[in-house]
């Protein structure tokens, strides 16, 4: 299985500075075996899938409504994302959750939404510091799983990636402990063969997140049970994430 190495922006970057981004970037992971995705702002999705076009590097919006249109001001559907030519959307991370009230709920709901548009979900999931140290962890991880990928058949399982984002290691600098990573990663699939079934669930492509950077990058693509990572605050340097993208080409 190829590696998946993604960037989440935030609010970071203007149309021109994606551009620039993109010409310096570009050259620097062309021909490495790794299926990279840049989540962009709103506002760039158009150039950046422009200068992405001759190359397999995905662009994905970074959320979505639910809604197909309607008085939803400021909002953002899956078809104005699909008309810019993106292929894939951040749906449920933390910080969507925790600054806007994102419900499991309302993630599941984008997530069918995403799928019925064609769009590729990267579905967020993760506890906070609080859930961790009262050893909610699993409980809570279970619950965003099989809340989030309610009536959802198997066979869209393809077109959704899991990215496990611990909330108490985000943009902190702080790393869970690979067993930490790693039986976090063997409790989603377990989560997922109990929805569908073992050989479904090796399938689903698990991505962590994180304070992922260029240094630490190498030993998290070795650990088991992981098959990408979501960046933050390291992706916005070009020549890093070439770095960290560089870490997981895996040979053909």
């Amino acid at each position: 299985m190829e590696k998946y190495v993604m960037a989440n922006f935030k609010m970071n970057k203007t149309d021109l500075e994606v551009e620039e981004y993109l010409n310096t970037f570009i050259p620097l992971v062309k021909d490495k075996n790794v299926k990279v995705i840049l989540g962009v702002p709103f506002t760039s999705l158009k150039t950046a899938v422009q200068k992405a076009k001759k190359t397999d590097i995905m662009i994905s919006a970074q959320n979505m409504n639910e809604n197909e249109k309607g008085s939803f001001t400021g909002e953002v559907s899956a078809e104005m994302i699909c008309g810019t030519g993106a292929e894939c959307v951040i749906i449920g991370h933390s910080e969507r959750r925790s600054l806007y009230g994102e419900t499991n709920e309302s993630v599941n709901k984008k997530i069918l939404k995403a799928l019925k548009s064609g769009l590729t979900s990267i579905f967020c999931v993760g506890e906070t510091l609080y859930e961790r140290k009262n050893q909610l962890t699993a409980e809570v991880i279970k619950k965003q799983v099989t809340d989030g990928l309610k009536s959802i058949y198997a066979n869209e399982l393809k077109n959704i990636i899991i990215a496990y984002e611990p909330v108490w290691a985000i943009g902190t600098g702080v790393v869970p402990m690979d067993v930490e990573i790693i039986e976090t990663m063997k409790l989603i699939r377990s989560v997922l063969a109990s929805i569908y079934d073992e050989t479904i669930a090796s399938e689903v492509v698990l991505a962590y997140g994180g304070s992922v950077n260029d240094t630490n990058c190498k030993e998290i693509s070795k650990l088991e049970g992981v098959d990408g990572v979501l960046v933050g605050g390291a992706s916005l340097d070009p020549k890093k994430f070439a770095k960290i993208v560089c870490a997981f080409e895996t040979k053909k």
